[in-house]
């Protein structure tokens, strides 16, 4: 079996060099001395999560409330992306890559006072995979799972029925969280509401769903994460986190003293609030897929991989990025961000190219412009899409339009459908023939979640059924070997851009805002907030 130590080196050979997450005041801003403690941090969402149950959304912002309450097996540096012990002091795994054996911490307990041990490892395990779908990640992750065998109080042993390489970086992501097996049972609702306990700094104190959460101390806390500095109780009392969806009344907010620390800084404001007296902004590159338009499976006029590719060539990506982000996010160059593991530069195929588009337009028989600038086939049928997204987000719009614009001048109609609520359908239901989504984590699994269609958490979620892309996809599975798994995801990113499955826009930059009274600010490989690190001046 191979020794912790150089599981862990594997991984991070593999990992290394991917950047991302890690921003910390004391390399911009801040106040000087050592830490006090005391007070309330108060915190602006962009958007407050519906469920704090991190398990059960996929979304960052309830997985930044599920950091805060809960802790996971390991953890992943963010500067390396090496996978290191946490609740879990060391580990091994099966020459196969079925079986992981955790070795436990002995001091840790959850906030009702029951010991976290092996038997709380094998039943948080088995309730997500009760939950199903309704923990569509951390379902994905354990997929094949078999059982937890308990070897002794300290020992527990994750069994599968196929190889699964990516569930060790899995352990260290809030999809897998460690709460008390006494909550384990509360009803899937309930536990999004915040009825459990779980071992990590914070309890909840209140929550409003899509509003408001406060966050209150744990004072026994005394099992950090290795990536903190403070490895006891947080240093505030308290953190109460409201939402302010407009980013001009958030950083408003910020600069008026209403607030300490915001999110989602915006991309045309970032520069002013830098250049503020006494504030700061710190960002990460979020190891994810890069924000992309996905034609869905199901849209007929998107059968042929010459119109999909077309696509991809018809849109100014370096014309979006400046015109509507200002320049703070970065053009894609790949499926994946040059942040994510396994990042592959497909600049020369991911470009704008409209001569190429059309070439390939024509090709694919929507070779007549009527007099409306539309393309058609022999049909008569027009090449007109449409894309329905949640209203909300101008700078979404603003891109929408944008690639409405450039679409058209290769006589493509992009109709834009915004509504209030984006319905909760499966994908072949979806509306439309467009869709964007993209997926945090630092691993290359991450192309399984959003690209395969035999995922069972996210079947055909975005993955058109490619026999070849399938067999890439659960190849990576396979092997821990960090050469082997990169040229696997190399070939499946390849396959994605070559069949037009995806058409990447730009990578996401994660922007926090924060007043000189804020000390300690720091954030994990996702940018997620380390908030038990923060400290207030008096």
């Amino acid at each position: 079996m191979p020794t912790t130590a150089a599981l862990a080196l594997s991984l991070s050979v593999l990992l290394g060099a991917c950047g991302g997450g890690g921003a910390a005041s004391d390399d911009a801003g801040g106040p000087a001395g050592d830490p006090t403690n005391g007070g309330t941090l108060r915190y602006a969402f962009n958007a407050a999560p519906d469920c704090v149950d991190s398990r059960q959304r996929p979304q960052l912002n309830s997985r930044f409330i599920g950091r805060q309450l809960a802790d996971t097996l390991t953890e992943q540096d963010p500067e390396t992306g090496e996978i290191l012990p946490w609740l879990a002091t060391s580990w091994e795994v099966s020459d196969d890559v079925t079986r992981f054996t955790f070795h436990l911490r002995d001091d840790v307990t959850f906030s009702d006072g029951e010991p976290f041990d092996a038997e709380a490892v094998k039943a948080n395990f088995d309730a997500i995979i009760e939950l199903g779908v309704q923990a569509p990640q951390g379902y994905s992750f354990l997929s094949g799972y078999q059982e937890t065998v308990v070897e002794d109080a300290r020992t527990a042993t994750v069994v599968f029925e196929e190889p699964n390489a990516q569930f060790l970086q899995a352990t260290a992501t809030q999809s897998l969280v460690q709460l008390s097996p006494a909550s384990l049972g509360n009803d899937p609702a309930d536990l999004c509401l915040g009825d459990f306990a779980a071992s990590g700094p914070f309890t909840l104190d209140e929550f409003t769903p899509e509003s408001s959460v406060r966050l209150v101390r744990r004072d026994d806390y005394a099992w950090a994460s290795p990536l903190a500095e403070n490895q006891g109780a947080a240093h505030v009392d308290a953190v109460e986190l409201d939402a302010i969806p407009e980013g001009s009344v958030r950083q408003g907010s910020l600069t008026s003293g209403q607030v300490d620390l915001i999110e989602a800084v915006q991309p045309a404001t970032q520069a002013q609030l830098a250049d503020t007296p006494g504030f700061t902004v710190a960002t990460s590159a979020l190891p994810a897929i890069a924000i992309p338009y996905i034609p869905l499976p199901h849209s007929p006029k998107l059968q042929d991989a010459d119109t999909r590719r077309a696509l991809g060539l018809a849109i100014d990506r370096d014309a979006i990025v400046q015109a509507v982000y200002n320049g703070v996010n970065t053009t894609a160059t790949g499926v994946l961000t040059t942040s994510n593991p396994g990042y592959v530069d497909q600049s020369d195929e991911i470009r704008y190219d409209p001569e190429a588009a059309a070439e390939l337009l024509d090709r694919a028989g929507w070779d007549t412009v009527g007099d409306d600038g539309v393309r058609r086939n022999a049909d008569g049928e027009r090449l007109s899409l449409t894309i329905t997204y949640e209203s909300g987000d101008p700078l979404a719009e603003q891109q929408h339009q944008l690639v409405q614009q450039q679409w058209a001048e290769v006589g493509i109609e992009l109709v834009l459908d915004p509504v209030a609520t984006f319905p909760d359908v499966n994908i072949d239901e979806y509306p439309g023939d467009i869709t964007t989504w993209s997926q945090t984590r630092a691993d290359v699994d991450v192309l399984r979640l959003v690209y395969s269609s035999f995922d069972p958490a996210y079947s055909m979620r975005y993955g058109n059924p490619d026999e070849e892309l399938n067999e890439l996809l659960s190849a990576l599975q396979t092997t821990v070997d960090p050469e082997e798994r990169g040229e696997i995801a190399a070939q499946a990113q390849r396959r994605i851009i070559e069949q037009g499955y995806a058409a990447p826009v730009y990578d996401r930059i994660s922007a926090y805002g924060f007043s000189d009274r804020v000390g300690g600010f720091r954030t994990d490989l996702e940018a997620k907030p380390l908030l038990n690190e923060v400290w207030l001046a008096s």
